[in-house]
């Protein structure tokens, strides 16, 4: 049987092989001579060409247009031609002129919207308004084009222009489910705009969604873009409303989960306890249901653990996790947050036990394989296995760069150290995280100017998390902090808290800083300010060690020391890798004169978090510690430098007391975690007395164990 035209199995005629014989005798394949193709410029259906498609040198191409614009300057097709021509080339400025050159030779709403995206892709938006006004006098019921003004006039800041032609747009799109755009909410957050332009950029999107609303009530994507806007303005009841009516208006919309987390968050910022953990528990048997009919759903099986976790239920997230495994092995997100929560309740070796479990489980993937190893390593690096943390790095050095550098810059080698922190950037600029890296270890070397640099660069990079686009301003507020250019630095935490408002964290760095500013009452009303929102906050999300520990933070800067205690306390009962709250409970016992105590917890503090940016002043806090110990009391203090573990705080606990999750429970029960004891609101001292919130007499003090 003969095989098909096409087949595999068919014999082709071989190629014939320079210098052989194929071309003379006739054989193989030979193109005929006169048959080679010619580039022939492609027509439209009315004859045109189209320049696109034609296979040309451009700088003849160029000059060709330029010869014929001379004798035709008016003719548009030409100057498309050209800008056609240059947008291959990517000359972006000799295209802005060429635009520039049309619109003044023919105008046309095509040259027009094509220069005014030009310009807004340069940021010069208040150039690009008048063109974008000048198309929509031309064609004033294109809804597009309307939108595209209103977007714009908002970037330039020109607010009554903006919200007049966002106005017309609902006008407009009255019959459509999104009359304000898919793209709204994004051109609501100002990016660009000082932080006072910015909010009122979003109180005037406040507005026009509400104007929206009144002819959509139920609108999905009205409610969701009203209640983002309305917590970054930090108008709790609003967004409040706004989720509480999507979710009610439309409970089966794809989006519904998502708005129940942040409704949570909405809740803790209020401060309503009874709500959030009546919305948790309920979201918690929903999702519940929801995996027992899907058991394959990765989403719901992640979205339950985190919401178990955030509730305090560890117990219940850990079998939720190993069910989810059970369901599905490959769901990477249950395999990575089953071993952080080991590592949270103290459980090392459980933790290093899994992690090698699945490394060397050669039915797993390998991409996940990778993953967990860098999780190990992690946890090596903070157990102080830096030898071991290395052996998983250097599998990988090239790519590792900005995971090596730590470790050798924690073990004292900072020539390599830092020759692996500048390689990671070069290998990848436009990674936040690698400039991150960059501007910390500028800050421990102290070196001010570099760090301020480097953390500029970081937050030019487009992408970033909230947690590095925090931390990059923390470390330039710390540079310009140290060369005591406190303006600068309070600036720069203006600008983050802007960007992100439920953080009280970068809101506390505030408070230090208006302190150096001498700016005490000041610092003192929004000290309480963010002690009251970690109590609310607490109160909701009781697992949250990060919230506990900022609490313990502000009852300390407050001089409300056994609430700082038992804050911090708290913060290590839910996560037992907490260096900052074994470092806060260090400042305590510093305070009380119990050195062997605080050198043990500064001790821990430097093991478990060796490069954070207070790392330094706390080792010289060690040092100045152990000068005033005997030798007795200086090896006791060394030996009591492992891991703050449950058993130990366990151990430190009245026998009465060791029955509460983990073994420990606060020396003063409260009636739901967060509420404030009896005696919080009740200040140990009056606020203007002489101290560091008062003249200043500690600011000393203060500076060096409260650093950036």
């Amino acid at each position: 049987m003969t095989p098909k035209y096409g087949s595999s199995k068919q014999l082709k005629p071989a190629m014939p092989v320079k210098g052989s014989k194929g071309a003379a005798d006739g054989k193989g394949l030979v193109r005929k001579p006169g048959t080679t193709k010619v580039p022939v410029a492609k027509e439209d259906r009315l004859g045109k060409p189209v320049f696109g498609d034609i296979n040309e040198p451009l700088d003849e191409a160029l000059e060709d247009v330029d010869s014929k614009l001379l004798q035709n300057p008016q003719d548009p097709e030409l100057h498309k031609r050209k800008i056609t021509i240059l947008r291959k080339q990517n000359d972006n400025q000799a295209m802005k002129t060429a635009l520039e050159e049309a619109m003044a030779a023919c105008p046309d709403v095509f040259f027009a919207v094509k220069l005014a995206d030009l310009l807004e892709g340069q940021g010069a938006y208040a150039k690009a308004e008048p063109l974008r006004l000048w198309v929509v006098e031309r064609q004033p019921d294109d809804d597009d084009s309307v939108r595209r003004l209103a977007a714009t006039a908002a970037r330039a800041f020109d607010l009554a222009t903006a919200e007049h032609y966002y106005v017309k747009l609902i006008e407009l799109r009255d019959d459509e489910d999104s009359p304000l755009g898919a793209t709204f909410f994004e051109e609501m957050l100002g990016k660009g705009l000082r932080p006072e332009q910015r909010t009122q950029l979003q109180q005037m999107g406040l507005r026009l969604v509400a104007r929206a609303l009144v002819h959509h009530d139920s609108n999905a994507s009205l409610l969701e873009t009203a209640a983002s806007l309305a917590y970054r303005t930090r108008n709790f009841v609003e967004a409040r409303g706004a989720y509480e009516r999507a979710i009610s208006t439309n409970p089966d919309h794809k989006n519904a989960c998502h708005w129940k987390v942040e409704l949570l968050r909405v809740y803790a910022q209020l401060g309503l306890q009874q709500h959030w953990s009546a919305l948790s528990n309920s979201f918690i048997n929903e999702l519940k249901g929801y995996v027992k009919q899907d058991r394959t759903n990765q989403r719901m099986w992640n979205l339950l653990a985190v919401q178990q976790i955030q509730a305090g239920l560890f117990d219940d997230a850990i079998e939720t996790l190993k069910d989810a495994l059970s369901a599905d092995s490959k769901n990477t997100r249950a395999l990575w947050e089953l071993g952080r929560l080991y590592v949270r309740r103290g459980e090392s070796q459980n933790a290093i036990d899994y992690y090698r479990d699945i490394i060397d489980d050669p039915n797993e993937r390998k991409s996940i394989r990778r993953a967990i190893e860098k999780a190990l390593a992690e946890l090596y690096v903070k157990l102080g296995m830096y030898n071991e943390a290395l052996t998983i790095y250097l599998r990988d050095e090239d790519s590792n760069s900005a995971f090596i550098a730590p470790i050798m810059e924690a073990t004292g080698q900072l020539d390599e150290a830092e020759k692996l922190y500048l390689k990671s950037v070069v290998q990848s600029p436009r990674d936040a995280k690698c400039h991150l890296g960059l501007a910390e270890y500028w800050v421990r070397q102290e070196n001010w100017q570099k760090a301020i640099e480097s953390a500029k660069a970081g937050l030019e990079c487009n992408y970033a998390t909230e947690e590095v686009h925090t931390a990059l301003s923390v470390a330039m507020a710390t540079a310009f902090m140290k060369l005591k250019r406190f303006e600068e630095a309070l600036q720069a935490m203006d600008e983050i808290c802007e960007q992100y408002p439920d953080s009280i964290h970068c809101s506390f760095r505030r408070v230090k800083l208006l302190i150096m500013l001498k700016r005490n009452q000041e610092a003192l009303s929004l000290a309480e300010d963010i002690r009251q929102s970690a109590e609310h906050q607490t109160g909701c999300a009781p697992a949250s060690s990060v919230l506990w520990e900022l609490l313990g933070d502000t009852c300390s800067l407050l001089r409300k020391f056994d609430e700082a205690e038992d804050s911090y306390a708290q913060a290590l009962k839910y996560d037992a890798m907490n260096a900052t709250a074994a470092r806060g409970l260090g400042i305590i016992a510093e305070r009380r004169g119990e050195l062997v105590k605080a050198y043990s917890l500064y001790k821990k503090f430097t093991t478990l978090d060796p490069l954070n940016l207070s790392t330094p002043t706390v080792k010289k806090l060690l040092v100045k510690i152990a000068e005033k110990l005997t030798p007795e009391q200086l090896e006791m203090a060394e030996a009591n430098t492992g891991l703050l573990t449950a058993e130990a705080l366990a151990e430190e606990s009245e026998p009465e007391e060791q029955d509460d999750y983990l073994g420990y429970m606060p020396s003063k029960p409260r009636p739901f975690p967060g509420l404030p004891t009896g005696t919080v609101n009740a200040p140990s001292k009056p606020a203007n007395n002489d101290g560091w919130l008062g003249d200043g007499s500690d600011k000393a003090y203060y500076q060096e164990n409260y650093n950036f």
